[in-house]
Parts: structure tokens; sequence; C-alpha cells
């Protein structure tokens, strides 16, 4: 009698040598599902001196009356950082906004 050679079968979660998914295949996975999870940061320090003071008025930051640029763009960074996001509130306002931007009555422009 001969011996029986064991055949490699291919299934969509394994590769020829029987082994799990490669880890290309699991990183691509992870980063498709951290779309939109990434944090962009404002730089304050393009600011003009008028935009930081009128932040800290709008949101009554707390600075000395006549601080300058830098201690300014501290305390409006520190203040906007620490502001917590309403997420189901951001998202219905965007909903909303965009399932009515074509409502919007426009006048025609003149020419």
């Amino acid at each position: 009698m001969g011996s029986k050679i064991k055949g490699t079968t291919t299934t969509p979660n394994n590769n020829a040598n029987g082994s799990m998914p490669l880890q290309a295949d699991r990183d691509k996975r992870r980063r498709e599902g951290n779309v939109g999870k990434e944090f962009q940061t404002i730089d304050f320090g393009t600011f003009e001196m008028s935009q930081l003071k009128k932040y800290a008025r709008v949101h009554k930051v707390k600075v000395k009356p006549r601080t300058n640029k830098r201690d300014l763009v501290d305390a409006v960074s520190s203040h906007f950082a620490n502001q917590p996001v309403k997420e189901v509130d951001t998202i219905s306002c965007f909903l909303y906004t965009a399932h009515h931007r074509e409502s919007v009555v426009r006048l025609p422009l003149e020419k």
C-alpha cells in the first residue's frame, strides 16, 4: 500500500499553508476601522490678536487685560482642547443641514 499525500485546501479565511490571514490584512482592517478618528489640531499661533481676544471674550476665558499673544494662545488652546463634543447634537445638526441645504431661499444675483 502506498502512502497518502495530504493535499492543502484553501478557504477564504486561510491561505495556502493553512495559516490565518496575513498581518497586512489585519493592519488594513484596523486602519479602515479607525477612519475619521484622527484628531486634527488647530495652530492658534497663526491667528491674529483680535481673533484670539474675541474668542476669549465670547467664551469667557479668563486672561489678563493686557496679556501678550503667547499667553493668550496658551489660554485659548487650553480652553478649546477641554471643550466636550456632543456627538449626537453634532451629527443631527450636520444631517439636518445636509438634508435642507437646497431649501434655503436664495436671491438671484444682480448683474
